[in-house]
């Protein structure tokens, strides 16, 4: 019995530190996905601005706007690797990000509709998308601090051991699972120990 009464603690650390490391990857998996997607668009951005717009006198105002996108994003991935990072602080800069992005599209706009002395070269309809595609990565990164961000809500729990409802976190479902499953071990020990102990 001392043996097993030993593995309890090491099972409860082993539920927690797989548990949130499996959390935290995912979500920094997804917010570094995002920020590299914004980098990518920047940069090809910078390049067809350089193809399309060099011609333009808002050239500068776009390669300044596109330089400042391309640094707040990778800003943005520093914070996204990093798992102390503030959520309010990274939602402050994505709201910057997103004014920026949809200034960048409103004189890209207005380039267009000759506002700036100068020309457009080529069809530039593709940059029109790359914008739009920017503006909806940064759209989809905000949702998922935003979620990251939202209260926790309790949600009920039948826990089979104690035939009583209890609550656990809608978003910590796999550490609820793992916590049960230790206390359903340790249940289940004590019960081998009291049967073992009255034969």
């Amino acid at each position: 019995m001392k043996t097993s009464l030993k593995l309890i603690p090491l099972l409860i650390a082993g539920a927690f530190a797989l548990n949130s490391g499996e959390a935290s990857a995912r979500g920094e998996n997804e917010l570094v996905r995002l920020a590299h997607t914004i980098e990518d668009i920047a940069a090809e951005l910078k390049e067809e601005f350089r193809v399309h717009y060099r011609h333009s006198s808002a050239y500068r105002h776009l390669m300044s706007d596109v330089s400042e996108i391309l640094s707040e994003a990778k800003h943005i991935d520093g914070l996204a690797h990093d798992p102390r990072s503030s959520l309010r602080h990274l939602k402050a800069d994505l709201v910057d990000l997103d004014d920026l992005a949809h200034h960048l599209h409103e004189v890209v706009d207005a380039v267009e509709r000759r506002r700036y002395g100068g020309h457009v070269d080529g069809t530039t309809r593709h940059v029109h998308s790359m914008l739009d595609s920017l503006n909806g990565t940064i759209h989809r990164m905000e949702r998922v601090v935003e979620a990251y961000a939202a209260p926790v809500r309790p949600a009920y729990h039948y826990d089979h051991y104690e035939s009583r409802r209890s609550y656990s976190s809608s978003r910590g479902n796999g550490r609820a699972v793992a916590i049960g499953a230790i206390i359903g071990t340790i249940i289940e020990l004590s019960r081998d120990r009291d049967h073992h102990c009255r034969h």
